[in-house]
């Protein structure tokens, strides 16, 4: 069985590969009852994507001409189910009854854009609704316990920020956000290291629109991408809809291997490198001062940029008087204009404050401005006018720093619980901040096995496969140890730990 597929065609690689595997089966060389390769075996013989491998078996499903069969693979099926299969069949009713109209359904697969396609949707709603339970103990989502919500201090700042007359006259604002709210974030960017002013900065619906802005400026169908191996999902997502070839590059306890960029950059000649350097998510890893001037170099090298995503780098549980460690954003360390800079007050406010932002060369600032015409126009009025009041006489410093406190201790008390109770064979990071630890299984022991088993428990977190670029990680799991409260980590990572012993 030979494929042809050209890479460089604008025609999808699934929809390529899903006409020639049609023409095989209508052509009569795939025979009834032919079986067709495992997906991830076609996709590693082809080099691509299996994303792309179960793309075109779902079409040919859809089509009527293969079927899946658990335990037994896919296979084609006969001539005649497959002519019956786009043929209705007619029944003769009883005149004196009523006829049933028939129901077809819409062909989905083949009506969705190829743009929406090259999503990856894992089974994240099965752990949302397990996590509406009332006894649920979750360490999967990725955003703060609802407890930590700072609901005093969002009150009184709402209700100042629309007694406020500064907005007089203009109750819209500029796409790049107000200029008070700009000046104010580039002067919190100077508490971290970076220097900047109002023309670097741009307000965001949340960081998460960044990179989607970012991909749209920079990114063509087939240019590379380069991340940690394991990395932000929704960041994959929005990689792949723009049809771009994503390379991981290895990581370890401090990070992404930078002393391997060299060689990834020269053989794959990337557009854009993203990284989440400080406190990574999923695995808690910070990336030392030394790889970061390496990676900053690489880029630099290369002609290629950095995309810096930074929603943890305010949650430092270093030293409370010094912050001689405290690690500096690769934005602080170049001035060239090579790093596009994001972050967010999800992480640390509420998520519902929709509102990030982003600090890149006025010229990416202009045409992200340009390009955020076709989507929301500006960051929400009333959320910028409660950051701007946030951000005023100190008061996210301050909230930040009894935040800091709270997390440190729940993340020693998650170290703590796994040292008490998960088997020798399992290792962990100690992250300096942020939100995750990612924990390293023993041999032959199945992430979603364990989840599976501890969602009946009571207790969920997150697979390591989500943020693997091949999908094919199943032996690390992520815990974020600040959205469950304090009282119930122990119980959670004991239940954890036994099942994995039991595994």
């Amino acid at each position: 069985m030979q494929f042809t597929l050209n890479r460089r065609s604008t025609v999808p690689m699934y929809r390529q590969l899903a006409a020639e595997l049609r023409e095989q089966i209508v052509s009569g060389a795939m025979a009834e009852g032919y079986r067709l390769p495992p997906e991830r075996e076609l996709a590693s013989r082809l080099e691509v994507n299996r994303t792309t491998v179960l793309q075109a078996y779902q079409q040919l499903k859809d089509e009527g001409l293969i079927a899946s069969k658990v335990g037994k693979g896919t296979f084609v099926l006969p001539l005649q189910h497959i002519e019956t299969a786009r043929i209705p069949v007619v029944r003769h009713e009883p005149i004196d009854e009523e006829p049933k109209p028939s129901v077809v359904r819409p062909p989905w697969s083949v009506l969705f854009s190829d743009y929406s396609n090259r999503f990856t949707y894992h089974d994240i709603a099965s752990a949302e609704r397990a996590q509406r339970g009332d006894t649920i103990i979750d360490f999967a989502t990725g955003s703060p316990n609802p407890a930590d919500i700072p609901d005093d201090l969002l009150r009184s700042v709402s209700i100042e920020a629309f007694e406020s007359r500064e907005f007089d006259g203009q109750p819209e604002s500029p796409i790049e956000g107000f200029d008070e709210l700009r000046a104010l974030l580039a002067e919190h960017m100077s508490t971290r290291g970076v220097q900047c002013d109002v023309r670097n900065v741009m307000v965001l619906s949340g960081s998460e629109q960044g990179i989607d802005l970012i991909v749209r400026a920079f990114v063509n169908p087939g240019d590379c991408v380069l991340v940690e191996q394991s990395t932000f999902f929704p960041a994959l997502q929005t990689f792949r809809s723009a049809d771009a070839r994503i390379i991981g590059v290895p990581v370890d306890e401090h990070g992404m291997r930078t002393d391997l960029l060299d060689g990834y950059c020269a053989r794959f000649r990337p557009k854009l490198i993203y990284t989440v350097p400080t406190f990574q998510n999923p695995t808690g890893t910070t990336l030392p001062p030394e790889r970061r001037s390496e990676l900053i170099d690489v880029a630099r090298r290369y002609q290629c940029l950095i995309v810096e995503d930074d929603a943890y780098g305010d949650l430092w549980y270093g030293g409370e008087s010094s912050d001689a460690h405290r690690p500096i954003p690769l934005k602080g360390m170049e001035n060239a204009g090579y790093v596009m800079y994001l972050s967010t007050f999800s992480k640390t406010v509420t998520s519902g404050l929709r509102t990030g932002w982003v600090v890149a060369d006025p010229h990416v600032i202009n045409r992200l401005a340009a390009l955020r015409r076709m989507v929301d126009q500006h960051t929400s009025t009333s959320s910028q006018r409660i950051c701007l009041e946030l951000l005023k006489e100190g008061r996210v410093a301050e909230h930040l720093r009894s935040l800091i406190k709270a997390y440190r201790i729940r993340r020693d008390a998650a170290i703590a619980a796994l040292e008490r109770y998960a088997p020798d064979e399992v290792y962990w990071t100690v992250p300096a901040g942020g939100y995750y630890i990612w924990v390293s299984l023993p041999d032959g022991v199945r992430s979603l096995d364990v989840l599976e088993s501890c969602r009946s428990q009571g207790v969920t977190f997150m697979p390591g496969s989500v943020f693997d670029v091949d999908e094919m990680d199943d032996s690390h799991i992520r815990l974020n140890f600040v959205r469950p409260d304090a009282a119930d980590i122990d119980t959670g990572i004991r239940i954890i730990g036994e099942t994995i012993a039991q595994m």
